[in-house]
């Protein structure tokens, strides 16, 4: 996995990166990516385009991805469903912030 990369990019739905970038950020391979994209995992923003772009937001679970396979040395059929889990726990972390800010603002009546 290459941790050189020094810039800062936005996480989030508005912003996109390339297949190559994610490979490059990663450490998975083309065909790892392109099975993800495959089973549904991955949904590339331009699926029709010979070069796919992605919402940033997934570079948070391709990375943990990323390290999950590497420490418990996943196989390859395994990284699909890894990968659903794991922005299953991120839209739900994002929901939980959202709710708890939701209601820690303060009231009129305080």
């Amino acid at each position: 996995m290459n941790n050189d990369h020094n810039e800062f990019m936005w996480l989030d739905e508005h912003h996109e990166v390339s297949l190559d970038e994610i490979i490059q950020l990663s450490g998975l391979t083309h065909d790892e990516l392109h099975r993800l994209v495959e089973n549904g995992a991955l949904i590339p923003n331009n699926p029709t385009d010979d070069s796919w772009r992605f919402n940033s937001h997934y570079l948070v679970s391709i990375l943990t991805l990323s390290r999950l396979k590497h420490d418990f040395e996943l196989e390859s059929d395994s990284l699909a469903l890894t990968l659903v889990f794991l922005e299953r726990i991120r839209t739900l972390e994002v929901q939980l912030q959202r709710s708890q800010h939701t209601n820690s603002a303060p009231t009129i009546d305080e």
